[in-house]
């Protein structure tokens, strides 16, 4: 059963000793406990990549490809975009792309490629070529031709990991960083909560601890 990342903040909080075990997520005062511990856990995530870990996977994206217009800006969650996109036309009712029967391969061409192209206004039924440019932390994608045709455009990114302000959800890494992720998090509250400092370097070698273990297992898997 899936765990939500408000239940691993209680977790954490029980853990830390800062709540008593029977405690509940619908009890007095969690709120403000539940918010701290999703941002908390933001750091966390964000900080593995000083441990090794990147903090980030692959996904396809499905960008709709509008008539006339050869530039898009991506999401900031998308780091970049790698090799052959497919180009699915007609109208994107379908928003997986998943039951298609006319795909189209769009290249990914190299900015040196995309400079050297003397006709950039050239116009067809769909682009055949695409290069990636980066403006700050967005990436920018211009096709070419320029699209006369809707459609979607399936990528291939990577991004970064989900963020958690909504604690309903799971936290976007394998369930085996679960237990990993309640030590860290018990080792902040606990920090933060100012208990003892012998529970303090307790909670601080079990989380890294936990946090090497699932780190070495997922450069394995």
């Amino acid at each position: 059963m899936p765990v939500s990342i408000n239940t691993l903040i209680l977790l954490a909080y029980k853990r830390a000793g800062l709540l008593p075990v029977e405690a509940k997520l619908s009890g007095a005062n969690i709120t403000p406990k539940l918010e701290h511990g999703r941002q908390l856990l933001d750091l966390i995530l964000d900080n593995l990549a000083v441990k090794g870990f990147i903090a980030r996977t692959m996904a396809f994206y499905d960008l709709p490809i509008v008539p006339g217009e050869s530039q898009y800006t991506l999401p900031d969650s998308i780091l970049d975009v790698h090799e052959s996109a497919m180009f699915v036309p007609g109208t994107p009712t379908n928003e997986d792309t998943k039951y298609t029967t006319s795909e189209m391969v769009c290249t990914q061409m190299s900015m040196d490629t995309w400079q050297t192209l003397t006709t950039k206004g050239a116009e067809s039924s769909r682009p055949t070529l695409y290069a990636s440019f980066r403006s700050g932390a967005t990436v920018v994608l211009k096709f070419w031709p320029v699209p006369t045709d809707a459609g979607t455009m399936r990528l291939k990114t990577v991004r970064l990991l989900g963020g958690n302000a909504d604690g309903d959800n799971t936290v976007d890494l394998q369930r085996y960083w679960f237990d990993a992720l309640v030590w860290c998090l018990a080792y902040y509250v606990a920090v933060d909560g100012s208990m003892p400092g012998d529970k303090i370097q307790f909670l601080a070698q079990m989380a890294e601890a936990k946090k090497a273990e699932c780190i070495g297992y997922s450069y394995e898997h």
